[in-house]
């Protein structure tokens, strides 16, 4: 029995931290018995026969988590399959089980891209508040835009504010794999502060594991169908990326980097750095830090020395949501940017800016949610022009924006969203 269990937690950690495509992962929801991707009736099978003897329980069979797996379990996941749960456990990109309330009629949400994920999943409804002042963005968040924002940082949240509002459950900022670094001590915060109201804390962020973390947020809301729809979309262009670039050679791969403050890069793992590595781009930080650094999600200052030690042929400026995007009626800022990092003497003999190969990009086309398959898609047409020549960029970004944003905006006339202009990219549109 004991060399049964300890497959089974094998299994799951090799599925967990190995996804090769959008759909390989555990369902991190307890009731998914089998440890597999989905909640479905095959659970209620697995369970049956765990009950029954057959089998061994396995580390999401606890479906009520009460300790113990009987009858009680059963119950639990027919009332999950038919929508009639109270309580839901998941755990949360900490590694830590959460129970919830159901249904959520009231959420707080203080992430960058959980509340852009509410609304995806057709549940902006239930948003009583959010972490910050989304004023000048009403274009694209024209619902946010009218909330009380009650900051973000556990070090400096409106508390009195969040429970004043009698929310069934708050959507924390710690949405982003760098948060494997710190992110404990600060949900303990949030936790001394919000005492009795569960914490909803999953990536949002990164493409390797947002299929799964959207999967989970619709059982939490109960908009599983709505959350199918958006992965079905995901994947479609996730998996395609995957497939195109896979067998790419290292020497295929454009050396390229991409910074938002100047020398502060994005490595491999975190959001940024899979949007390159999808695209068929090799980071050079991967010369400096590999996927065993706690590190390896998150952005670091490096030298621009090592830089121009290591000549990338491009390079990307990651431009942050209050200088970019659908509120801007011109690209200025952006080329601002650019000019900045043209004008760097240190970097004047590097291949990206001999040939004038400094690209601005939108954090809104960039980072999580659905966004980052946009950047994506850029950056693989730029990289790759013959391997994707069949993609839209822009096309990508407008289904994204009119069937999850649902807003009236058209991303070839309106916005700022990069710099030079897609119509001046090499690859031409």
């Amino acid at each position: 029995m004991m060399k049964n269990h300890l497959i089974w937690i094998l299994i799951y950690a090799l599925v967990a931290l190995s996804p090769a495509n959008a759909a390989d992962f555990v369902l991190e929801i307890y009731g998914n018995a089998n440890m597999d991707e989905y909640l479905n009736q095959d659970d209620l099978d697995y369970i049956n026969d765990i009950v029954s003897g057959k089998i061994e329980p396995t580390k999401l069979a606890d479906a009520n988590f009460d300790g113990k797996v009987d009858e009680e379990d059963i119950a639990q996941i027919q009332a999950i399959l038919e929508g009639r749960e109270e309580k839901l456990t998941f755990i949360d990109m900490l590694g830590e089980p959460v129970t919830i309330n159901k249904p959520i009629r009231r959420l707080v949400n203080m992430g960058y891209n959980g509340v852009e994920m509410t609304r995806i999943l057709g549940a902006e409804d239930i948003l009583v508040a959010y972490g910050q002042d989304r004023t000048e963005h009403a274009i694209f968040f024209p619902k946010f835009a009218e909330l009380p924002f009650v900051g973000s940082d556990p070090n400096d949240c409106d508390y009195e504010m969040i429970v004043s509002l009698k929310p069934d459950a708050v959507q924390t900022n710690i949405e982003r794999a760098s948060f494997t670094v710190g992110g404990l001590d600060q949900k303990r915060i949030f936790e001394n502060n919000l005492k009795d109201i569960p914490l909803i804390s999953l990536n949002m962020r990164e493409q390797d594991t947002l299929v799964k973390n959207v999967r989970t947020y619709g059982y939490i809301l109960d908009r599983e169908q709505e959350a199918e729809e958006f992965i079905d979309w995901y994947s479609k262009y996730y998996d395609l990326f995957v497939k195109r670039t896979a067998s790419l050679s290292d020497d295929e791969r454009p050396r390229c980097v991409i910074e938002y403050t100047p020398y502060y890069c994005y490595a491999s793992g975190s959001s940024l750095g899979q949007v390159l590595a999808l695209a068929g781009g090799k980071n050079i930080l991967d010369k400096k830090i590999g996927p065993d650094d706690p590190k390896y999600g998150s952005m670091l200052d490096i030298e621009p020395e090592f830089v121009v030690r290591e000549d990338p042929e491009y390079i990307f400026k990651a431009v942050g949501s209050w200088d970019s995007g659908y509120q801007f009626d011109n690209s200025r800022a952006l080329a601002a940017y650019k000019e900045q990092v043209m004008n760097r003497t240190e970097l004047a003999n590097t291949a990206a800016v001999r040939g004038n190969d400094v690209y601005c990009m939108s954090f809104w086309i960039l980072i999580g949610a659905g966004n980052n398959i946009i950047g994506t898609s850029y950056v693989a047409k730029l990289l790759h022009p013959d391997l994707f020549e069949d993609i839209d960029p822009s096309a990508i970004h407008q289904e994204y924006v009119d069937r999850f944003c649902r807003i009236d905006f058209d991303v070839k006339e309106q916005g700022a969203f990069l710099y030079p202009p897609y119509n001046r990219w090499p690859v031409g549109a």
